[in-house]
């Protein structure tokens, strides 16, 4: 199934964000108050979702002390209030329209050896995205949800062109004192970051995912077992990659879970996915195989070791066997390792270790692939409204080949400092860039570098946490941006 090239999804979305960036332009010009600010973006929720109720003033006196949540961290409410005519009482919500504008130097990022074919662009993207936290039968049961709807345009390689969008929708329940679990939906369709695979044509990947987990609350700090089941399903627009990469996930998943104090946990388990590649031709599975089934035992774990202080680890031992290919069985270590340190109130600093296997989509010659690799982040705050961070990633990619093509290496670098200025509650202005450059013995290097300008109108009834649920590509692994949201 191909993914469409024109998104069907809200239409107006579009003219609407630039409408509305256009307005926040001249506000900027002009130097409003942030009264205007608010009655501008009141004034598109109007059109959109209907006139909202002012929140009423909020009795005085001590607010209740919040129901905790086993499992997760405690949960404070922040609804409209009782007496809204829009929302009951207990919704968390976030609307935000963006605009971003960039300068991408090799856009399908191509190897050095083309020359003069790796033309620059001006991209813009328009988005628009909301998300939602609705208690249900109480705050131990809610719906999340959230959605994105954009238009990217580029002003030379017009094949480029696409309408990104991401939907997700969970449902978490509690059925009494012994169960608990979860629901999910999600659809998402992007540009498929491997570029050079299809140039001068452009891929689209499109993923659906359900997921759902179940697990027993023995005590108030352990759940065991917990049980999760998924079910993903990957297709591509290009019609090489579709024989290649269109892909079905099927996972199983067995674990328990105990949580300490500060929401410090440790769990363990075994998870088994089958992978499957349905449109490959007898020549593509002789020489690839047309299924592996993954089996790994690991451990996760997250330890608060102060408010200023957190470690987050995976360790993990992963057994691949494949349908017919069986000479390609393969064993190997998964790893991951996160540091969160708060310096000052100013001054935050992030380092993450990784070593995992990945899904090579580059080269068909490749059957899998290796990633080791270590990212730094310093984020500082330097005024009230203003934040300054860098990003520096260093890895190593190993590449399996097929028959006697033995094994590749390839070297990569990743800088990129980003400038955030809170200009009002609902304004915010971003200024951010990245140089990437990879390259390897026998290798065809490439490189590439990205600078982007945006401004964000954000409206919501004071929880940051909706704009949390937000899928953004720029926080997708194996290479993501930093950001203040990728780490929340």
């Amino acid at each position: 199934m191909r993914a469409h090239q024109h998104s069907s999804v809200w239409p107006p979305a579009i003219p609407l964000a630039a409408a509305v960036l256009m307005c926040a332009a001249s506000s900027v010009a002009s130097a409003q108050s942030d009264a205007g600010a608010d009655a501008m973006i009141e004034a598109v929720i109007a059109k959109t979702v209907g006139v909202v109720a002012p929140k009423p003033p909020e009795p005085a006196g001590p607010a209740p002390s919040p129901e905790p949540d086993a499992g997760r961290a405690p949960l404070t409410r922040r609804g409209l209030g009782a007496g809204s005519p829009v929302f009951p009482e207990g919704i968390e919500y976030s609307v935000q329209i963006s605009r971003v504008i960039q300068q991408v130097s090799n856009p399908y990022r191509l190897p050095d050896t083309v020359g003069d074919r790796r033309r620059s662009d001006l991209a813009v993207g328009d988005e628009v995205r909301a998300a939602a936290i609705i208690p249900l039968a109480s705050e131990r049961t809610r719906l999340l949800t959230s959605a994105a709807f954009g238009n990217v345009d580029y002003r030379h390689q017009g094949q480029l062109d696409h309408h990104p969008h991401a939907l997700k929708t969970t449902l978490q329940w509690h059925a009494g004192d012994l169960l608990q679990g979860s629901a999910s939906i999600s659809d998402r369709v992007r540009l498929n970051r491997y570029m050079a695979s299809s140039w001068p044509e452009r891929d689209l990947l499109k993923q659906r995912v359900f997921n759902a987990d179940i697990g027993l609350r023995v005590t108030e700090s352990l759940t065991l077992p917990i049980l999760g089941v998924s079910r993903t399903s990957s297709r591509n627009e290009f019609a090489l990659n579709q024989q290649l990469y269109n892909r079905d996930d099927s996972q199983i998943q067995l674990a328990g879970r105990l949580m300490g104090r500060d929401n410090s946990y440790v769990m363990a388990g075994v998870s088994r996915v089958r992978s499957s590649y349905p449109d490959r031709t007898p020549l593509q599975v002789q020489q690839l195989d047309r299924a592996y089934t993954d089996t790994e035992f690991f451990l996760n774990s997250i330890w608060h070791y102060s408010a200023r202080t957190a470690l987050e680890g995976y360790a993990g031992w992963r057994q691949r066997r494949y349908a017919t290919l069986t000479d390609r069985n393969v064993d190997f270590v998964t790893a991951e390792l996160r540091a969160y340190w708060d310096y000052s109130v100013k001054t935050a600093f992030h380092v993450h270790l990784w070593h995992r296997p990945f899904g090579n989509e580059e080269d068909p010659s490749t059957l899998y692939s290796t990633l080791t690799g270590g990212r730094v982040s310093m984020r500082w705050q330097a005024g009230e409204k203003t934040w300054l961070s860098l990003n520096v990633v260093r890895e190593r990619q190993k590449n399996y080949r097929i028959g006697a093509g033995g094994t590749s290496e390839t070297m990569s670098w990743r800088v990129g400092p980003r400038l955030e200025w809170q200009m009002n509650p609902r304004v915010l202005l971003t200024l951010d860039g990245w140089r990437e450059r990879v390259s390897g013995a026998g290798y065809p290097g490439y490189g590439g570098t990205v600078v982007r300008a945006g401004v964000t109108l954000m409206y919501d009834n004071g929880s940051p946490r909706p704009s949390r649920l937000y899928m953004r590509e720029e926080c997708d692994a194996p290479r993501y941006l930093d950001t203040r949201m990728c780490d929340q």
